[in-house]
């Protein structure tokens, strides 16, 4: 047995869905299907859902006898191409049973919280993240991870940490921490927006490598944090920094420290909650499936 990632990728020049494996990661293995001879042409590939399993092997088998009837000739000598729908080939990987996924923490428990997931879909949308789904690792979004207050997630670019939030002990709010660009500071309806909120704004905890930041810290409901990306201002300075640091992320082409940690799978069901989100219509605080 051997841990590594099942993982669905997508191709907008096509309607088929690519299934299969890696034991290194799945950013990295992206980039090799794209240079690949015989999947590359028919790309550019992007992840469309992943899965952490304790036996990779094991489950892709699974996966392909379970699509085996849809199996695509699309593509001459590939043998892990499917004529499935992306709700379908989302589907095949949802049924893994909970004991074969390696992940320490489900991604169905993001729902824990019936805030939680629309706070996370408002800060991965106006921060531009959904723009650098290609970079994840050297971007990097933990899910419950093993931090000492007992964080809902943690969000780092490269080394930095820019996003986290935990709970407050005997509190019904929660503490949130996001570090955007120092811009902020003068505007003042965001000032206005913070002060109820207990919110403060200081410098960073380690020294930026691309420009001045600040860290924003506030206790809030998710609700009421979500609704913070509605002030222009802030909306701005979280774009100014997180942008230029994503940007100069992919140019360099290197991993985050915190790869290891990456929680594909989270992120994946972030993204599918925002794309439904569009396909529907819905407002931004409704509920998805």
């Amino acid at each position: 047995m051997k841990e590594g990632w099942v993982y669905v990728l997508g191709s907008d020049a096509h309607t088929f869905h690519k299934i299969g494996l890696t034991t290194t990661s799945p950013a990295q293995r992206i980039k090799e299907i794209n240079r690949d001879s015989t999947y590359g042409p028919f790309g550019p590939w992007y992840e469309i859902d992943v899965r952490k399993v304790r036996s990779v092997t094991q489950v892709e088998s699974s996966l392909h006898r379970h699509l085996r009837g849809k199996r695509s000739l699309s593509i001459p000598r590939a043998r892990e191409v499917f004529e499935v729908a992306r709700d379908e080939a989302r589907a095949a990987l949802s049924i893994i049973p909970e004991s074969d996924l390696a992940d320490s923490v489900p991604i169905h428990k993001l729902m824990v919280e019936p805030d939680f997931i629309n706070y996370l879909m408002a800060l991965f949308k106006n921060s531009g993240l959904e723009n650098f789904r290609d970079i994840q690792e050297s971007w990097t979004f933990s899910l419950f991870p093993k931090t000492a207050g007992g964080r809902f997630f943690t969000l780092n670019i490269d080394r930095h940490e820019v996003a986290f939030a935990q709970p407050l002990k005997d509190s019904e709010f929660r503490y949130f921490s996001i570090v955007v660009d120092e811009s902020v500071r003068r505007d003042r309806e965001f000032k206005k927006k913070l002060k109820p909120l207990a919110g403060t704004m200081s410098k960073t905890p380690y020294v930026s490598n691309w420009g001045s930041a600040i860290s924003v810290n506030f206790a809030a409901s998710f609700d009421e944090a979500a609704r913070l990306f509605e002030v222009t201002a802030f909306r701005r300075a979280l774009v100014g920094y997180w942008y230029d640091a994503l940007l100069r992320m992919r140019d360099l082409g290197t991993r985050s420290l915190h790869a290891k940690h990456h929680n594909y799978g989270a992120v994946s069901e972030i993204f599918r909650h925002m794309e439904q989100r569009r396909r529907f219509r819905l407002p931004h605080n409704a509920p998805t499936a």
